[in-house]
């Protein structure tokens, strides 16, 4: 599952001083999933990350990262503050949940 990898490692961002400003949409958020996960993802796993994204515990500047990343494997973990890198752990099950097929 490699895009199981790809989003946990970059649920980051961080508190680097940004702009600030308002959480992305679930829909900005699932608009840079179905970008990068090209056809990795359904349609339904695509709004259940992005939905899982936008109800975590991530700051509003993690998660603008995310959507804004021209390539979101180059975010680092190392780039997250510390509330933002608990948070991103936070989000393995959920995301799994959302990528495990329906039985």
């Amino acid at each position: 599952m490699s895009v199981l990898a790809l989003f946990s490692s970059t649920a980051c961002g961080g508190d680097e001083g940004g702009s600030g400003g308002d959480r992305p949409s679930v829909e900005d958020i699932e608009a840079q999933i179905a970008k990068s996960s090209g056809d990795q993802v359904t349609e339904d796993q695509s709004a259940c990350l992005a939905k899982t994204y936008y109800e975590s515990d991530l700051s509003d500047e993690a998660v603008r990262l995310l959507v804004e990343a021209e390539d979101v494997a180059k975010i680092s973990p190392e780039d997250l503050s510390e509330a933002d890198q608990k948070a991103s752990k936070e989000l393995y099950d959920p995301l799994v949940k959302c990528l495990t097929p329906a039985e």
